[in-house]
């Protein structure tokens, strides 16, 4: 007697292979993008609930740093760190407004 082969393959796993390719490729499409967008949400609000306290108290610094320095080192009253501060950012926010879109 010679071994026959089933004629007919294994229709149940080459569906499931099809069911779970198609799933795997839905989720590649669709979940993986959507958890990167979160994530790169979620790192951009701790970094600006972090970023703009550390700024601010950075500015309030160097503000009292040259405060101390106008007047106990150089001799000279407030106004001149005021005038330097003011002149700086007068310059940034003209820079910012002509980079602005219309």
């Amino acid at each position: 007697m010679s071994m026959q082969t089933d004629p007919t393959p294994d229709w149940p796993q080459q569906a499931t292979e099809t069911i779970v390719n198609l799933v795997d490729n839905v989720k590649h499409k669709t979940t993986e993008p959507a958890t990167k967008a979160v994530r790169g949400l979620v790192y951009g609000i701790v970094i600006v609930l972090l970023g703009v306290p550390a700024v601010i108290m950075l500015l309030v610094g160097i503000v009292h740093l040259l405060n101390q320095i106008s007047t106990d080192v150089l001799g000279l009253g407030v106004w001149l760190v005021y005038l330097v501060l003011g002149v700086i950012f007068t310059l940034a926010g003209l820079f910012m407004w002509r980079k602005r879109v219309a």
